[in-house]
């Protein structure tokens, strides 16, 4: 079981490392090429704004997914 779990913990950070990549890749993109890229920054701004729309479940939802980014 421990072994199952260090499999899915590793497979989970890689995919986060990519992902954190990405974005950072996008955002320079972003400041870059403004007239032709993705709005990464208006879309990170609107995930914490739906959080944090929601209240103090939202808020106690970003603390977790905050958590999970260590």
């Amino acid at each position: 079981m421990k072994d199952a779990l260090n499999n899915v913990n590793g497979w989970v950070t890689g995919l986060v490392t990519i992902f954190k990549s990405v974005i950072v890749f996008f955002v320079f993109a972003g400041i870059l090429y403004p007239a032709e890229s993705v709005d990464a920054i208006g879309g990170i701004i609107g995930l914490v704004k739906s959080f944090t729309g929601a209240g103090l479940a939202g808020l106690l939802a970003l603390v977790v997914f905050a958590s999970f980014s260590k």
